[in-house]
């Protein structure tokens, strides 16, 4: 599906009338984005009839499903105000972006909904939506008038494409101003068969992981499985966190894992009913006893590993974080899943599965008087924070000294 700034867009609602009140601009505004297609919801209960039915079959993550974001509201951001944009053609659905506004430091930011329980932050699109950056540049300005007033533009985390690395859907937003993100992001095509996939690896590679196996296996029962039900769900999901935020704490790290609304918010993710399940839990046990486990979604033929957390202590001779995440690829596979997504953040294996890191950008733009110098100083810390991440020795001081502090 092609679009054209001609025909999705008046171009002479490009321009704004000079003179008149503050009001009868803001609502000169308001009327060009709804004669160029733009609808603005102000609330999650307004935008969940059209939101839902337009995620059945856009394209996009889980990240953007209206019951990824609305828990996240409920329990994480109370003092956001959304801001959810739907772009339409002819009544027809091209676009929906979750934005909302939130205020800190005296500043009203215009940012993408979800914050740290959204490792990707796009709009969901419709199949074969397709805009150049000039046209979707005019796009943006319908869309910035119909926004509520804001100093500043906080599009983070944003991936350059959505859909798969064999099919990739341009995400427009990636091409507003700015840069690259401190982290990529590993996405991956998965062949046919697991053997094909195996193939990947040189054979001494392959020969060492069903070495591990064996001995794992010859030492007790070995149970690799995915919750069932809710409840199920519910209980392993919790225990995988808790795990997670004791793993990441003995590194220095504070994270989300360990904030009670953060906590809150996953409990209501995993207690959805089946129809809307978006979690898929995982566990790789040894007579019982807890080795491995990860919590991902799968989404459109993709899957996605969020959290994934082992016990160090606990045989690590033997990888079981690794022959954990192989199960998880061989079932993938099995099931006819497509692609496979390790998200966002660099960590050394990922690279022994995805040979491109997929590009995540930032687009961070001041639009009031108060707004330019914040935008200025917060594009100087994600470039400082990008610089170390991307130096590996300056990295490893970083995590060393968390350590100790820790």
């Amino acid at each position: 599906m092609s679009l054209s700034s001609d025909t999705v867009f008046p171009q002479e609602a490009a321009r704004r009338p000079r003179g008149g009140t503050a009001r009868f601009r803001a609502g000169y505004g308001a009327r060009l984005a709804h004669a160029a297609g733009v609808t603005v919801y102000e609330s999650l209960e307004a935008a969940e009839p059209a939101w839902r039915a337009f995620e059945a079959r856009a394209t996009g993550t889980a990240f953007q499903s209206f019951d990824w974001l609305s828990a996240w509201c409920r329990h994480v951001a109370k003092d956001m105000t959304p801001a959810i944009v739907v772009v339409a053609q002819q009544g027809e659905p091209l676009m929906l972006a979750p934005l909302a506004i939130e205020r800190r430091f005296g500043l009203r930011r215009l940012v993408w909904m979800g914050g740290k329980l959204a490792d990707y932050k796009a709009p969901l699109l419709a199949a074969g939506f397709a805009m150049s950056d000039a046209e979707f540049k005019v796009l943006w300005r319908h869309i910035r008038r119909a926004l509520p007033r804001h100093d500043l533009v906080m599009l983070e985390s944003q991936p350059v494409w959505l859909g798969s690395p064999s099919a990739p859907l341009a995400n427009p937003f990636a091409g507003l101003a700015g840069g690259a993100a401190p982290d990529a992001a590993y996405v991956f095509d998965l062949p046919s068969t697991f053997e094909a996939f195996s193939q990947r690896y040189r054979a001494e590679t392959r020969r060492i992981d069903r070495s591990k196996m064996r001995k794992l296996e010859a030492m007790g029962e070995v149970t690799f499985r995915f919750a069932e039900t809710a409840a199920e769900t519910l209980e392993m999901t919790e225990n995988i966190l808790a795990r997670k935020a004791a793993q990441l704490a003995a590194q220095g790290i504070s994270s989300i894992f360990e904030k009670e609304n953060y906590l809150a918010a996953w409990r209501e993710l995993a207690a959805l009913p089946e129809e809307r399940r978006l979690l898929e839990v995982a566990e790789l046990r040894l007579d019982g006893e807890f080795l491995s486990g990860s919590i991902g979604h799968i989404r459109n033929g993709r899957s996605t590993l969020m959290v994934h957390t082992y016990d160090p202590a606990k045989l690590a001779r033997l990888s079981p974080g690794r022959l954990h995440l192989l199960k998880l690829l061989q079932s993938s596979i099995e099931r006819g899943i497509a692609v496979y997504d390790l998200s966002v953040g660099y960590l050394p294996y990922k690279e022994s599965f995805c040979d491109t890191p997929m590009e995540m950008r930032n687009g961070i733009m001041g639009v009031s008087v108060a707004g330019w110098p914040a935008a200025a100083a917060i594009r100087a810390q994600l470039a400082a924070k990008r610089f170390v991440k991307n130096d590996r020795r300056l990295m490893a001081l970083v995590q060393r000294l968390r350590a100790r502090l820790a």
